[in-house]
Order: structure tokens, then C-alpha cells, then sequence
């Protein structure tokens, strides 16, 4: 698990808990129903406006893929997988069952390979052509996050804006000076709420997802430069060492070809 985004999120909750209750002497001023209402409501309605549900959705995946940390694990396990193909296809010029590898990348670059009939430069291009273009796919979903971080602090200001003119309606009343101050604070509770939102959770999250997308390019790299060594039969101790290149120096450990193999 990606125990920094999980600690992140806690560290954040809690800050922004003891500093309500150590600067503020009414808390539940911050319990206010239509304030909460203009700035999740506002942005969920902006959000969809703006993007499909498909992409929302693709999105849910990201995030969970980013907070289970699954990014580098993938790279380790398609570096074995890799270094597994290209020992079975030393020791007997068979790929071995396509159809148990994990990785959807690898196994759809397997069988173009394997039956397309494509060049080895047609197979190459077709692969960097196909990474490229993911990628800038993952960067558009990573992205999202950060355009609607825009959306709450508007909202806010929205629902600050309704609370001064319910203040100001209410100015000619003989208790008005009494009220001043607390309609004043409800008004710019939303505010409050929309800058916390967007700077403590949607910004930071955008950028977490952008490392999820420069992971999975990684790996669509491995992948492609697997291929092209198996393509020219490379032993598998310089495919493991090739793409030992892409990890850290604990994840190399990791990696074992076994003895013999060729």
C-alpha cells in the first residue's frame, strides 16, 4: 500500500480539526448544511458538466491504483514476466501460455509478436505509438483532479456571497448589530470549506496521480524494450540486466534468472 497518500489525508484531517477547535470558539459554525451543500454539490455538478462518467470513473481507478501503491509492484512483476518469456524462449523457442500474463500490456505486445506478422521496426513503432498515446490518456485523467481543484474555492466564494446578501437583508432589524458577526462567519464558513477541498485534497491528489501516470509509462517502457530483446533472442541474463536498469536498487534484488538458461 501507498502508505503516504492514506497518511497524507489523515495528517491533513487532523490539522485542520485541531486548529478548528483551538481557534475557534464555536466549531459547530462550521456544521452548516447549505455551506457543505453550495461547495461538494456545486463541484460534483461542475464536474460532471465538464466530463463524462466514463472518465470519472477511469479516474476511481487511478486513485485506487495510486493508493495501493500497485505502480512500482507492476514494474518488478513485468520485469519478471519478461525475464521468465525470454528463458522459455531460450530453452525452446516457445513463448510458453500468453494467456497467464498478467500484464495486459505485455501479453498484448506478446501476441503482436507473435502472430501479426509485423517487422521488428513495424512492431516497434506500433508499441511506441501505443505508449505514447496512452500515456497522454493517463495525463488527461491525472489532470482532472487539478482542473476540478478549481472548482470549490469558486463555489465557496458562491456561498459566501448568498450568506453577505442574507446579512445585508437582514441589516435593518433592530438585533442586526447582534447578528453581524455570527452571519458573518456562517457566510464565509463555504469559503472555508472550498479552499480546504481543493488545497488539502484535489491539488495534492492530481499530483499524485501524475507519478501513478509517469509509473505506468515505465512500465509500457519495460515492455517495449523486453520485446525488441526477445525479438533478437538476447540472452536472458542481459534482458534481466537490461531491464534491471528501470528499477532500485532493492527492486534489482529481486529479479533471478535462472541458472542455465539461454
Amino acid at each position: 500500500m501507498n502508505i503516504s497518500l492514506p497518511l497524507g489525508f489523515a495528517l491533513s484531517s487532523l490539522l485542520i480539526f485541531l486548529t478548528v477547535h483551538g481557534e475557534i470558539k464555536n466549531a459547530g459554525v462550521f456544521l452548516n448544511a447549505h455551506a457543505f451543500m453550495m461547495v461538494i454539490g456545486g463541484t460534483l455538478a461542475a464536474t460532471l458538466i465538464c466530463f463524462p462518467i466514463s472518465q470519472l470513473w477511469i479516474m476511481v481507478k487511478l486513485f485506487i491504483k495510486s493508493f495501493t501503491g500497485q505502480g512500482r509492484t507492476i514494474i518488478v512483476e513485468t520485469v519478471m514476466e519478461i525475464v521468465k518469456i525470454s528463458e522459455k524462449s531460450g530453452q525452446d523457442n516457445d513463448f510458453g501460455d500468453l494467456g497467464a500474463i498478467k500484464s495486459s500490456f505485455l501479453k498484448e505486445a506478446m501476441l503482436l509478436m507473435k502472430d501479426s506478422g509485423l517487422t521488428d521496426e513495424e512492431l516497434e513503432e506500433v508499441l511506441e505509438k501505443r505508449v505514447d498515446l496512452q500515456n497522454e490518456k493517463y495525463k488527461r485523467d491525472a489532470s482532472t483532479f487539478k482542473i476540478i481543484g478549481k472548482f470549490p474555492p469558486a463555489f465557496g466564494l458562491v456561498g459566501a456571497s448568498l450568506g453577505m446578501i442574507g446579512l445585508l437583508q437582514g441589516l435593518g432589524s433592530p438585533d442586526a448589530f447582534e447578528k453581524l458577526g455570527p452571519a458573518m462567519s456562517i457566510a464565509l464558513v463555504s469559503t472555508f470549506f472550498g479552499l480546504v477541498v481543493a488545497n488539502f485534497f484535489l491539488i495534492p491528489l492530481s499530483e499524485n496521480l501524475a507519478q501513478a501516470t509517469e509509473e505506468d509509462l515505465i512500465m509500457r517502457r519495460v515492455v517495449v524494450d523486453g520485446i525488441r530483446l526477445i525479438k533478437e533472442e538476447k540472452h536472458p541474463l542481459l534482458v534481466a540486466e537490461f531491464l534491471k536498469s528501470y528499477l532500485t536498487e532493492h527492486e534489482r534484488e529481486l529479479i533471478h534468472v535462472t541458472p542455465g538458461s539461454a
